[in-house]
């Protein structure tokens, strides 16, 4: 009997190691931080089709295509760049001679012309040296750039193709040439990437300076390797601009180094500590709070009412705010939702998920109402974690950035065309442009070579 009771204690340990490490990878999937569409589990209300065929529904519970009550998009047709007659003479059935056409069915076919081969120019750039002053002059043209062979065109197509279309560098030279007939090698697409994110630099740096001067900023960050090692990419957006930048550290320092140490507008933000250590003008994000509230009423039972005032006090601040409010209005909302907030926080529970809640909700109480009173701020952080799903979807096709290089032009690109996307603009005109203009901007600054005139 009791080695029977050792064999079992034995096999009742190694269960429970396994159940505790296939917890934490549960976790990884399913906690309060995780949104409702990340969650790999299904529920009990998905849809399901009636002949039992489930391929169609998605693991959130939603249905793909647009809901119910959302006015359908078409897509415009073209106008026609040429038109052709197509006729017949004949019945094809009995072989009886047409007379003449009864009508004309139009069918619109687009398609796009055949690859064509790179066009190939030798620039040859006279020398030229001042008999005054010994200076020689090498002579400049708008299409040839001063370093390497490959022209706009190739570089900004090599960084569309990596950062747009999520291509590796050596599938990025196979599309060169199966399209164009253009050998390069995976190489020859980094450094011409490389060279893009040099020429844009200068804008990145604009775009930094307008979300300093902004009002609100909604801030995140996320994980990611540098050269194996743990890294941050961290976003800051606002309504017309979204700013990355890769960074070794996930504290204080970082919002300071963008945002400057005078950032006087508010920050939209989640938990993390590294915000109040900051700025005192925080909002913090609602849907994460409702989420950590919905994670804790499923492990504790005192946290179901807490969770459901808490949902009901939210919902019924959203609908007082979507009234035309007048300041002083806005004021008494804001201590009646404060209130709220205090009552819950006030409740005695017992220690657990419950507790850790309430001390959230308390330790950001100052923070929780910002959006009742500055109608421009948004009570939850959704724009900048939509932001940062780009940069999450590289993350697992590229693995690791390899070294500072990599972060530059990571960081550069992705603001760059994230923004001109929020603005409208068209990323391969921008690229275009902004490789063109940085030449320019180089042949002017360039210092002559100077010679002895003596």
């Amino acid at each position: 009997m009791e080695e029977k009771i050792n064999e079992l204690e034995e096999q009742l340990d190694q269960k429970n190691e396994r159940i505790e490490e296939l917890e934490t990878r549960l976790r990884k999937y399913e906690n309060p931080h995780t949104p409702p569409s990340k969650r790999r589990s299904g529920t009990d209300e998905s849809p399901t089709s009636q002949d039992g065929e489930d391929d169609d529904v998605r693991t959130d519970g939603g249905t793909p295509g647009r809901k119910d009550g959302h006015n359908p998009e078409w897509r415009s047709p073209p106008d026609p760049d040429e038109k052709i007659e197509v006729t017949s003479d004949c019945c094809p059935e009995c072989g009886e001679h047409f007379d003449e056409s009864v009508g004309v069915s139009p069918r619109l076919v687009e398609e796009i012309p055949d690859p064509q081969p790179p066009e190939v120019t030798q620039y040859n750039r006279h020398r030229y040296q001042c008999d005054s002053c010994g200076t020689e002059t090498v002579s400049t043209h708008p299409d040839c750039p001063d370093e390497g062979q490959f022209g706009v065109n190739v570089i900004a197509q090599s960084a569309l193709s990596r950062y747009d279309h999520r291509l590796p560098y050596r599938k990025i030279a196979d599309r060169f040439e199966q399209l164009h007939e253009l050998e390069l090698s995976g190489a020859s697409a980094w450094h011409a990437t490389e060279r893009a994110a040099r020429a844009g630099r200068c804008e990145y740096e604009q775009i930094r300076r307008e979300i300093q001067d902004a009002d609100v900023v909604h801030i995140d960050e996320t994980g990611v390797k540098r050269d194996g090692e743990q890294a941050w990419i961290w976003t800051f957006k606002t309504a017309q601009h979204t700013l990355y930048a890769v960074r070794e550290s996930r504290g204080s320092d970082v919002p300071a180094e963008v945002l400057g140490e005078d950032f006087a507008g508010t920050v939209i933000c989640d938990g993390w500590t590294a915000y109040p250590a900051f700025s005192t003008n925080l909002q913090r994000c609602w849907a994460h709070i409702l989420r950590e509230a919905e994670d804790a009423a499923a492990k504790q039972d005192e946290a179901i009412p807490i969770h459901r005032e808490l949902k009901q006090l939210y919902v019924g601040l959203q609908a007082r705010l979507e009234t035309d409010l007048s300041p002083r209005e806005r004021a008494e909302v804001h201590r009646i939702g404060r209130r709220g907030l205090e009552k819950i926080i006030d409740r005695s529970v017992p220690d657990g998920p419950v507790a850790t809640l309430l001390g959230k909700l308390e330790g950001g109480l100052d923070h929780w109402l910002t959006f009742v009173g500055e109608p421009a701020v948004s009570p939850t952080n959704n724009a900048a974690e939509n932001a940062l799903r780009e940069p999450v979807v590289l993350r697992k096709i590229i693995g690791t950035l390899r070294n500072d290089r990599g972060m530059f032009v990571h960081e550069t690109i992705l603001s760059l065309l994230a923004t001109w996307r929020q603005q409208g603009r068209n990323p391969y005109e921008e690229l275009t442009r902004v490789v063109r203009d940085n030449e320019m901007i180089s042949r002017d600054q360039a210092t002559p070579v100077v010679e002895s005139s003596g």
